[in-house]
């Protein structure tokens, strides 16, 4: 069976043969570990992703159950899956688009996520020792006060980081070593650590990468749209991936707008003054 399509990073991971065996078996993904790391086989109910392999069904699998990468696919029981799939590759707006999408991210995202407690259920805001690691720039700071808290395979507090690190690539806020130590030093689990580690590459699920892309382009819309589909990722998942977002565009420092001091900006493509007027005539807020 062909998958429909690969996440970029999962193609890299299954370049490398050998044994490997299934992590977790839920309803709509299986998560593997391959050789090369951890990747994710889902149905095509869940969004592209960078470690996804999205295909048609799920086989029936159990946890400890031995998959094998060779050069002809990706082997689970009786199901083999070629892996000459379209490869899907993220791209994320330039940090000089991101001027825009700081007023959009005030304006249309939630300002509260979910608990990171497990005992509370309602919205939270972010704990007051995050949010001051997060306005210092911080991230291994951050990581530690987020890491591995709230509910969710993925915690929440992973999801939150996850948006942050992900706005932090784009807008250049810290380098790729900065970030992906943030990741080995936070304290989760396999699974939500692989997430993290490709957030910290600038990669995420497809309907972060819209979301991002709509408040680039202050274009209401689109905003709208695509955080429905980050809604739809998990049960508290994608609400904490949108509230890191919105939180790293409001509060992260801007390490590009010290590098470009005394130089002209970039162009993004679209008037900021013009957007940011839009965005407060359109606010709800």
């Amino acid at each position: 069976m062909r998958p429909v399509d690969i996440g970029s990073d999962a193609a890299e991971l299954l370049r490398v043969a050998g044994a490997g065996r299934v992590l977790a078996v839920f309803g709509r993904a299986l998560y593997l570990q391959v050789p090369a790391g951890l990747v994710a086989l889902t149905t095509t109910d869940a969004p592209r992703g960078p470690l996804h392999v999205r295909v048609g069904a799920l086989p029936a699998a159990r946890p400890g159950q031995r998959v094998h990468v060779d050069a002809t696919g990706l082997r689970i029981a009786d199901r083999r899956y070629p892996l000459d799939a379209p490869t899907w590759c993220p791209r994320l707006p330039s940090a000089a688009a991101l001027a825009s999408a700081r007023e959009a991210a005030r304006h249309w995202l939630p300002d509260q996520g979910p608990p990171l407690d497990l005992r509370a259920t309602e919205p939270a805001e972010l704990p007051a020792v995050a949010l001051e690691a997060l306005r210092r720039g911080a991230l291994a700071d951050l990581a530690a006060a987020l890491g591995g808290r709230g509910p969710g395979l993925t915690p929440a507090g992973d999801d939150v980081l996850a948006g942050v690190l992900l706005v932090a690539v784009a807008a250049r806020s810290a380098g790729p070593a900065t970030l992906l130590r943030c990741v080995r030093r936070t304290a989760t689990n396999d699974v939500a650590r692989a997430f993290l580690a490709c957030a910290a590459r600038g990669r995420c699920i497809e309907p972060a990468h819209d979301l991002l892309a709509g408040l680039a382009r202050a274009d209401r819309s689109a905003v709208t749209s695509a955080l429905a589909g980050v809604h739809r990722f998990g049960s508290s998942s994608g609400a904490a991936l949108a509230y890191g977002i919105r939180m790293a565009l409001l509060e992260l420092p801007r390490a590009s707008a010290r590098a470009s001091a005394g130089r002209p900006a970039p162009t993004a493509g679209l008037d900021n003054a013009a957007a940011q007027s839009r965005i407060v005539n359109e606010s709800v807020g």
